[in-house]
Order: structure tokens, then sequence, then C-alpha cells
């Protein structure tokens, strides 16, 4: 699951260091949950999965054809 954290945290799980406020990061769904849960990360839409991932650019709007 891929979070963005709210505020600083730190969790072991993920690495030695701090996450820091607006940095995403990747956890398994139930730790995810419940820092939800508690307030302390969201859970960020996209990733790796149907649509591809994230950062992927949608498709171009196809142009009208002139008369």
């Amino acid at each position: 699951m891929l979070m963005k954290a709210i505020g600083t945290l730190h969790v072991s799980a993920v690495g030695p260091d701090n996450i820091q406020p607006g940095q995403t990061f990747e956890i398994n769904d139930g730790d995810g949950a419940i820092l939800h849960e508690r307030g302390l990360a969201v859970p960020v839409d996209g990733g790796i999965g149907e649509d591809g991932p994230a950062d992927a650019e949608p498709a171009p709007t196809p142009k009208a054809r002139a008369k």
C-alpha cells in the first residue's frame, strides 16, 4: 500500500530514517490501515495496478477532425 505521511513518522519496517510530512512510502496493507485510522498517513491512489504507475501521464485526448 502506498501512503503519504501527514506528519513526521518513524516506521522501522519502512527504513531507518524518519518519514517527513508529505513523503510517500510503501507499507503492508494492515499497518497502512492502522496509520490511516490514527490520522498519521493517508493512502495514495495509484501505484502500479490496473492503470499502470501513478506517475504515468494520461493518454492525450484525440482532436476532432475539421469538416
